[in-house]
């Protein structure tokens, strides 16, 4: 009687597991990207003992109807990444927090999302992320959907 209880909820969250990933997500809604732009020059604020951030995808030039959302964390001097200091923003006025809706998607070692969907236009994310030292890096990501 266990052994079935117990491998039916082995099934279940497989199942929900591949919902999940086989899913896309709406990273940036339309009204979202007819607010004004909160634009930012990409500048290097200078070095940063933070964790690295590698931006694997998008490109400059996403897809069509979903993009990839490919982001990679990179310690430094051994200290531990911590997932729950990850913010994302969509650069707007107000900025808009997408911080939740890719919170599933966050772990140790980066973002990583197969199919978001936004809008056709240009957009720009920041990503922040911090250690288990309290020290906190940011990055600019800029990409045009078509």
């Amino acid at each position: 009687m266990f052994k079935g209880k117990f491998s039916n909820l082995v099934f279940l969250l497989c199942g929900a597991a591949y919902c999940h990933a086989a899913s896309s997500l709406e990273l940036i809604t339309d009204a979202e990207a007819k607010l004004p732009s909160a634009y930012l020059e990409n500048k290097r604020a200078g070095l940063t003992r933070g964790p690295g951030i590698e931006v694997a995808s998008p490109s400059t030039e996403a897809g069509r109807e979903a993009v990839a959302l490919k982001i990679g964390f990179k310690p430094r001097g051994g200290v531990v990444i911590v997932p729950k200091t990850v913010k994302v923003q969509y650069m707007k006025e107000p900025v808009v927090d997408l911080t939740e809706r890719v919170r599933p998607y966050i772990s140790d070692t980066g973002i990583a999302i197969d199919a978001a969907r936004v809008p056709a236009g240009e957009h720009q994310l920041r990503v922040q992320v911090g250690d288990a030292e309290g020290r906190v890096s940011s990055k600019l990501i800029q990409f045009k959907a078509q």
